[in-house]
């Protein structure tokens, strides 16, 4: 078993390295894919990030976006990204198996 993020691992599921949630178990898939392909992926404007009454000075609101990515099962949140809205997703973790 191996600790990726606060609540992903990767670990052995019959006889091949899977990424697994930790708060419910779910195995999501192959650790030799992105985990964010098996994860739920919800896109937010930038501003989302701020306080309310700072939200409409947002700097690029219109560029930039905030990606989140959750455990399809129990919906526990894994990471979250700030990226161009047209940068395609970001490869966070790429594991040697």
């Amino acid at each position: 078993m191996i600790r990726i993020l606060e609540n992903l691992q990767v670990k052995e599921v019959q006889g091949e390295m899977a990424y697994e949630c930790l708060k419910c178990g779910k195995v999501l898939g192959s650790a030799k894919e992105d985990y964010k392909s098996f994860a739920l992926k919800r896109t937010v404007p930038i501003s989302k990030a701020q306080p309310e009454y700072l939200a409409s000075y947002a700097v690029n609101s219109d560029t930039f976006v905030m990606r989140e990515y959750y455990c399809p099962h129990c919906a526990v949140m894994f990471e979250v990204d700030m990226a161009a809205k047209t940068e395609p997703q970001i490869h966070s973790i790429e594991l040697k198996l």
